[in-house]
């Protein structure tokens, strides 16, 4: 068994990637035969658009650009979403429906184009502005239920008498534990609408300004899909 000191304790990952689980030891074990426990169930796995869903988030900033401006002459603005998630809640027995609470988290870049003076050069700034929101939605369709899994070992023990019979044997001891591996529900942007009111602040006695507080509303519009297994019918034979 080869010592391993560094316990990989997660450096050199990156943020957009979960890291694997950290190990400090691999253990000796010995091979044996895969059996097949159950029937094998024949089906397809598909993508399923369970909902299109309409979301609306406000956000303010205060900007400050490097000079002083006369004017701005326009402001271009693109969103992109950095975070989406859709955490399906356990539905009542017998409802049709779904409910999700989604956790959205993006920003809007704008290029600001301005002047300083009234015969100037057009100057560009850009900056990001975050907004993020959650909410809670009920799709029109029914999902899979998400499935619970066991994290721990010590909830499910398997103990055996000791040879005095007196109590547990400590030496001899296993446990059950359990993963369900649920499909996650994926985001995708598909439009986004966006208002937005400008009041210019902080003049100078030129009447020129270096400031500007935006007031945006963001309307997005969110597919959200799921990859679904549907087994396949039982064949049907013939009766002589």
């Amino acid at each position: 068994m080869k010592k391993n000191n560094s316990c990989g304790c997660g450096k050199g990952h990156s943020h957009g990637k979960c890291p694997d689980m950290p190990v400090c030891d691999t253990a000796k074990s010995h091979d044996h035969f895969c059996e097949v426990s159950g029937a094998v169930v024949a089906g397809t796995e598909v993508d399923v658009v369970i909902g299109q869903v309409p979301i609306q988030a406000l956000t303010e900033s205060d900007i400050h650009l490097p000079d002083y401006a006369s004017e701005i002459k326009v402001i271009r603005k693109n969103i992109f979403l950095t975070q989406c998630e859709a955490i399906p809640l356990r539905p009542a027995e017998g409802t049709t429906t779904t409910d999700v609470k989604l956790f959205i988290e993006g920003y809007i870049h704008k290029n600001i184009q301005y002047v300083e003076d009234c015969d100037g050069y057009v100057k560009d700034y850009m900056v990001n502005v975050p907004f993020k929101c959650f909410t809670r939605v009920t799709l029109p369709v029914a999902i899979p239920i998400p499935a619970l899994s066991s994290k721990n070992s010590d909830a499910r023990e398997i103990r055996e008498l000791a040879k005095d019979g007196m109590g547990a044997d400590r030496c001899t001891f296993g446990s059950n534990t359990f993963e369900f591996l649920n499909e996650p529900i994926r985001c995708k942007l598909v439009s986004w609408n966006l208002t937005e009111g400008n009041f210019l602040a902080n003049f100078d006695k030129w009447g020129k300004f270096n400031k500007f507080t935006e007031k945006d509303d963001i309307n997005l519009v969110i597919r959200l899909s799921q990859t679904q297994f549907t087994a396949a019918p039982a064949p049907v034979t013939e009766e002589e």
